[in-house]
C-alpha cells in the first residue's frame, strides 16, 4: 500500500504491539490522505490529558490562533457567559469525517443555547483542500470551520497550544470551553460529546463524577491494552464484549477492534468472519462506511493468513447499498472484492465508477485510474486465453 491507500486501515499505535487493532480510526477517508504523513495520526484521542500535560480540564482555554475562516462567523475570542466547542479534525481523517454531521446535530440542536462550534484542522495540505471538502459537505457540515495558524509552513499553533499541550496525538478531538473560559471536558466527539455539552450549558456538569467515570473507562483500556499485547486472546475478548454490551459511542469502536484482534491477532478467521457476519445485520448494519472498514480490512489489511472474499465482497455490496452508490472509497472497495474473487469484468465496471465519483485529492483519483488500468490489463489477458 501507498499514498492515499496506506491510510485506508489505520493503525491506532498504543493499544497492542504488532497488531492492527485500531481503537477507533478503522478504514479509509473519501476525500484521501495525503502523501506525506501527517503530524497527527487519524487515531483515537486520550479521553483526558495526563497528569504532566499543560493543558488540563479546568485550565483556560488558550486563544484562537486562526489561518483563515473557511466557514461561518470569524470568532475573535472566547466570550464570558458563553459556550464554545473547538474541535480538530482533517480532510483524511475517516473517524473525522464520520463525526462531522453528529457535530451539525448538536450545533443545531444547541443554536438556542448561543453555543459555537469551531471544526479547526491543522494537517492538510492546501486550503484548496479544505475548501473542496466543506463545499461538497455542505449543510451535512453545518458549523464554523476554520485553519489553523500556520497549518500549511507546518507550524501550526494551536496544534501545539491545544493538541500538543493536552498530549492528544489524534483526531478528532474535541475541547469543550464553558461560560468561564476554562476548559470543561476533552476527549473524542462521538464518545459522550452530546451528553456532557449539554449539562455544561445547563450548568449541571459534575467533572469530580466525569473524571471518576474517565478513571474507570481508562482502567479498562489499559487492561485491554495489556491483554492484547500480551496475546491474552480470552481475557481481551471477554474485555471487549463488555465493552461492546455497554453500548453508547464507543460500541463500534471495540466491536471493530475484536474483529481485527480475531483476524490479526488470534489468527482465528473463523471467528473473526463469524463477528464480522453479525457487524452486518447487527451494529454496523446502517453504517456505511463502518461496513466498508471491515471489508477493505479483509482485502488488504497486512497480517491477514486467510481472507474471506465471499464475505469481503458481501459486506461491500451492503456498504455501497447504504452510501446510493455515491462514495467513490467504497465503490472502489466493491471493485477490489470482485477482483479478487476473479470477475474481471465487475471489477472494471465498479472501479470505473468510483473513479468518476472519486472526490478527493488529485493523486487519490489517479491511484483509482491506475487501478482500473491494471483490472483493465487483467481482463485483457484473460480474454485473450
Amino acid at each position: 500500500m501507498e499514498g492515499w491507500r496506506a491510510n485506508r486501515v489505520v493503525v491506532a499505535a498504543g493499544l497492542a504491539a504488532g497488531l492492527v487493532v485500531a481503537g477507533g480510526a478503522l478504514g479509509q477517508p473519501d476525500g484521501g490522505k495525503p502523501a506525506e504523513p501527517p503530524a497527527t495520526k487519524a487515531e483515537p484521542p486520550k479521553a483526558e490529558p495526563a497528569k504532566g500535560a499543560k493543558l488540563k480540564v479546568g485550565d483556560k482555554a488558550p486563544e484562537l490562533a486562526i489561518e483563515t475562516w473557511v466557514k461561518g462567523d470569524p470568532v475573535t475570542g472566547f466570550e464570558k457567559g458563553r459556550v464554545y466547542v473547538v474541535e480538530f479534525w482533517a480532510t483524511w481523517c475517516p473517524p473525522c469525517r464520520e463525526s462531522i454531521p453528529h457535530l451539525t446535530e448538536m450545533a443545531k440542536a444547541h443554536k438556542k443555547d448561543g453555543v459555537t462550534f469551531i471544526g479547526v484542522t491543522s494537517t492538510d495540505k492546501d486550503l484548496e483542500t479544505v475548501k473542496k471538502f466543506v463545499d461538497k459537505m455542505g449543510d451535512k457540515m453545518d458549523y464554523t470551520v476554520a485553519v489553523d495558524k500556520g497549518s500549511f509552513a507546518k507550524k501550526a499553533t494551536m496544534n501545539e497550544t491545544w493538541m500538543e499541550a493536552a498530549e492528544q496525538d489524534g483526531i478528532p478531538t474535541a475541547f469543550i470551553v464553558d461560560k468561564d473560559q476554562k476548559i470543561a471536558w476533552i476527549g473524542h466527539p462521538m464518545d459522550g460529546l452530546d451528553k456532557v455539552l449539554g449539562q455544561v450549558v445547563a450548568g449541571k456538569f459534575d467533572a469530580k463524577k466525569h473524571a471518576e467515570d474517565q478513571a474507570k473507562k481508562q482502567k479498562a483500556m489499559d487492561e485491554l491494552r495489556s491483554a492484547l499485547m500480551g496475546e491474552e486472546w480470552e481475557k481481551a475478548t471477554k474485555l471487549l464484549d463488555e465493552m461492546i454490551a455497554a453500548g453508547g459511542d464507543s460500541a463500534k469502536m471495540f466491536s471493530m477492534i475484536k474483529y481485527q484482534m480475531l483476524l490479526m491477532g488470534k489468527k482465528d478467521a473463523a471467528a473473526a468472519s463469524k463477528h464480522a457476519e453479525a457487524m452486518l445485520t447487527g451494529i454496523l448494519k446502517d453504517d456505511a462506511e463502518g461496513l466498508n472498514q471491515v471489508a477493505w480490512t479483509i482485502l488488504d489489511a497486512p497480517g491477514v493468513e486467510k481472507r474471506d472474499f465471499d464475505l469481503a465482497l458481501k459486506i461491500a455490496q451492503k456498504a455501497c447499498e447504504l452510501s446510493k452508490h455515491e462514495n467513490g472509497m467504497i465503490l472502489d472497495t466493491l471493485a477490489r472484492a470482485y477482483f479478487e474473487k476473479g470477475d474481471l469484468a465487475k471489477a472494471v465496471e465498479w472501479q470505473t465508477k468510483a473513479v468518476e465519483k472519486a472526490n478527493g485529492p488529485e493523486e487519490m483519483k489517479a491511484e483509482m485510474k491506475e487501478t482500473l488500468e491494471k483490472y483493465k490489463a487483467e481482463q485483457a489477458k484473460k480474454d485473450k486465453k
